[in-house]
C-alpha cells in the first residue's frame, strides 16, 4: 500500500538535504517555473500538435497544448486534493490540496518536453529509420539490446524523462532537479524497455525512461514508494492518472476544435461530436449564441468541464485500488462518455490524423527527418572510426560543426547515438527542416 506522506516528496531529485518551504511558493509551483523557464518546453511553440507547418496561426501548438492541459490539469488535482485530504487527514497527507493540483498541473506542463520534431510523425519516423535504412541497421549493429530497442520504438515520454532529469537546467546533476513527486506523476509509463530481444513489458510499445535514466528512475520510485511489478518496472503514481486524463480531455476535444478552424470539419461535424459529450446543458443559453465560432468554443468549454468532473468521480471511485499499486484504464475510458470518446477519435483518425493535410505534413517531416539522419549518422560513423585524433573528410567535419556541443560529444557508439538523438529529438520543426535544406543544398 503507498502512502501519501511519501508519494508528494518534496526532496529534488540529486540534491542533498531539503529545500526550506517558502511560505509564499510551494516547492511544486516552484516545479512549474523550472518547467516553463526551460528551453525546451519554450520549444514546443514550434512543434506541432496535429497540425503542423501548413496550420494556421489559430491552431494549437505542443506549447498551448501543454498549458492548456496543466490548466486542466490543476483543476483535477484541486478537485480530488480536497478529498484526499479529507480521507486520508491531514497528518498522513502533509500536503493541501493546492499542492496536489500544483504536481498535476506541473506533471501535465511538462508530459511533452520529449516530443520530437513533427511529434507523433517524428517519432514513428526516428523509428523506421532504424529498423529499416541500410545505415541505421549499421549503426543498430554496435549498440546494446535495450538502446537498439529505444531506437527503434523511439518514445517521446522516456526522452521526456531523460530531458527533465539530466539535459535542462544549469545544475551539474539531476537535470532541473524536480520534486520526486512531480517526476512520478509526470511518468506515464514508469518501466524501462526490454533490456533483451522478446522481454515480455508491461505494454509491447510504450516505455517512460531510457536506459541512460534508470537509476534516476529507481531514485525517484523509491523516494515516493511505488510499489514495483518486475524489472526495472514500478507501478503508477496515482496522480499519473490525472495528468493523463487532463491530456486526454483538451486534445480529444479540441482537437476537433482547431479541425473546424482548419477546414477538415465543418460545424455542424463537430456539434454532432461534442453535443454527446456534453450530455446535458442548457438549451436556451446555447440557442441565444448566434455565431458559430461562439458556439464552437461554448461547446468546447463545456465538454472539457464534464470531462474534468467524469475523470475527478472516476479517480476518487478508484483511488483505493490505485493505492494498492494496481493497474486500471485511462479514466475518461471508464465514464460514460467512452461511446462519445470513441465516435471522436474514430472520426479525428479519419478526418484528421489521416487527412489530406496532415499527409502533406508527414510527407514534409519523413524527408526532413530522414535527411537528418542519413547525413548525420554517416558522419558520426566516420568520426567515430577516426578517433579523437584523426582526421575527418572535409564535408564531414563541417557537417558536425552544426551540432550544438559537438566538442563535448562521446566518440563511442552508445554515447554519441544518444547525444545525436537528444539533438534531432531537440529540433523545432522549422529548425529540422532548414537544417535538412541546408544538407540537401
Amino acid at each position: 500500500m503507498m502512502r501519501w506522506k511519501t508519494l508528494l516528496s518534496r526532496q529534488r531529485l540529486a540534491k542533498p538535504g531539503r529545500d526550506e518551504e517558502l511560505p509564499w511558493r510551494s516547492a511544486f509551483e516552484i516545479d512549474i517555473d523550472r518547467i516553463t523557464f526551460s528551453t525546451s518546453f519554450r520549444r514546443l511553440s514550434d512543434k506541432q500538435q496535429v497540425h503542423g507547418i501548413g496550420g494556421s496561426d489559430y491552431v494549437r501548438s505542443r506549447l498551448t497544448h501543454s498549458m492548456e492541459a496543466s490548466r486542466v490539469g490543476r483543476s483535477l488535482g484541486n478537485w480530488v486534493g480536497r478529498e484526499i485530504v479529507a480521507r486520508y487527514g491531514e497528518a498522513e497527507v502533509s500536503a493541501t490540496p493546492f499542492d496536489i493540483g500544483h504536481i498535476v498541473a506541473a506533471g501535465a506542463l511538462a508530459h511533452d518536453v520529449g516530443t520530437p520534431c513533427f511529434a507523433h510523425t517524428g517519432e514513428d519516423i526516428i523509428s523506421d529509420w532504424f529498423r529499416t535504412s541500410p545505415l541505421g541497421r549499421e549503426v543498430l549493429s554496435g549498440l546494446p539490446p535495450q538502446q537498439g530497442f529505444e531506437l527503434c520504438r523511439f518514445e517521446g515520454n522516456a526522452q521526456g524523462f531523460r530531458v527533465l532529469t539530466r539535459l535542462q537546467g544549469w545544475r551539474p546533476t539531476g537535470g532541473l532537479q524536480l520534486t520526486a513527486a512531480t517526476l512520478g506523476a509526470y511518468s506515464k509509463y514508469p518501466w524501462s524497455a526490454p533490456a533483451e530481444p522478446g522481454e515480455v513489458r508491461p505494454h509491447t510499445r510504450k516505455y517512460g525512461f531510457l536506459g541512460s535514466e534508470t537509476e534516476l528512475f529507481r531514485w525517484v520510485a523509491d523516494e515516493i514508494g511505488l510499489v514495483p511489478t518486475g524489472r526495472d518496472s514500478w507501478c503508477r503514481h496515482p496522480l499519473a492518472y490525472l495528468v493523463e486524463a487532463a491530456d486526454d480531455a483538451c486534445y480529444s476535444i479540441v482537437d476537433i476544435e482547431d479541425a473546424v478552424k482548419m477546414r477538415m470539419l465543418n460545424f455542424d461535424d463537430a456539434e454532432d461530436l461534442l453535443k454527446p459529450v456534453i450530455d446535458e446543458f442548457d438549451r436556451h443559453e446555447y440557442l441565444s449564441i448566434g455565431d458559430e465560432d461562439r458556439r464552437l468554443i461554448w461547446l468546447r468549454a463545456r465538454a472539457i468541464d464534464r470531462l474534468v468532473t467524469d475523470a475527478a468521480a472516476m479517480f476518487l471511485e478508484r483511488l483505493p485500488e490505485l493505492m494498492e499499486g494496481k493497474a486500471c484504464p485511462p479514466l475518461l475510458e471508464m465514464t460514460d462518455r467512452v461511446d462519445a470518446l470513441r465516435e471522436i477519435e474514430e472520426v479525428s483518425y479519419t478526418r484528421i490524423y489521416r487527412g489530406q493535410q496532415r499527409c502533406e505534413t508527414d510527407i514534409v517531416a519523413a524527408r526532413t527527418v530522414t535527411t537528418l539522419l542519413d547525413a548525420y549518422c554517416e558522419a558520426f560513423l566516420a568520426r567515430e572510426q577516426a578517433g579523437p585524433d584523426g582526421e575527418l573528410p572535409r564535408r564531414f567535419a563541417s557537417l558536425l560543426e552544426t551540432v550544438a556541443g559537438i566538442h563535448g560529444m562521446p566518440y563511442d557508439r552508445p554515447g554519441w547515438v544518444r547525444a545525436l538523438l537528444d539533438y534531432v529529438a531537440g529540433m523545432t520543426d522549422r529548425f529540422a527542416i532548414r537544417q535538412a535544406q541546408l544538407i540537401a543544398g
